[in-house]
């Protein structure tokens, strides 16, 4: 009952769309199974949330990605491509979605307060907003010489290197499809986009007595 009126508060008194209720009923489904899957519930809290939108419910079947293969996805990255590790930090640590990592250009991120601005054009909200970048991400970022580039340069353009270019998200997803995936034999539900989901699920538990 607790979580259905916290999701009814985000709709009804926040002003939340039906999709991002369901967005927070889809992430809530999916820390209810990893609470039951590790014996740290009998019954999953999140059983009786139900998506109003049909196409949230037939469109994302992705879910959290474990430890291990966090592992696995490092070590791969690492040794072939640590622009495309950027990405995944980016999207794991800081919860910036694929498309708005698309308009970072390098005179959105501070290392003096070590930030990065999105833009209100390419928010999901509308509204522009400073993500805090944490020192593992900052570290990467000086170790790729990503500062070396023109500040008004992509950071994720062509080969997802710095560029003028602006690319579509589709950069991140088809090297994750045709390189990630096949190397490391990741199942279809393992998307780039769930490192989002994995990175807000990590980070619950490492603030919690669980």
């Amino acid at each position: 009952k607790l979580l259905t009126r916290f999701v009814d508060y985000l709709w009804l008194d926040k002003g939340l769309s039906v999709r991002t209720r369901d967005n927070y009923v889809m992430w809530l489904r999916t820390f209810g199974k990893w609470l039951v899957g590790h014996s740290y519930v009998e019954t999953d809290p999140s059983a009786s949330l139900q998506c109003i939108g049909g196409k949230i419910k037939s469109n994302k079947n992705r879910t959290v990605i474990p430890p291990d293969a966090m592992q696995k996805l490092k070590e791969y990255c690492q040794a072939n491509n640590k622009h495309f590790l950027l990405a995944c930090y980016i999207l794991y640590y800081c919860f910036i979605r694929p498309n708005e990592m698309t308009y970072i250009q390098l005179h959105h991120i501070s290392i003096e307060r070590g930030t990065i601005y999105i833009p209100d054009y390419s928010s999901k909200n509308g509204k522009g907003a400073n993500v805090t970048l944490p020192d593992t991400v900052v570290k990467l970022m000086i170790e790729l010489n990503i500062f070396s580039h023109q500040s008004d340069s992509y950071l994720f353009s062509d080969g997802l290197r710095p560029g003028n270019t602006r690319r579509s998200p589709k950069i991140f997803t088809d090297y994750w499809s045709h390189y990630v995936r096949k190397a490391l034999k990741f199942p279809p539900e393992w998307k780039f986009y769930s490192l989002k989901d994995t990175g807000i699920t990590d980070l619950i538990r490492e603030n919690t007595d669980l």
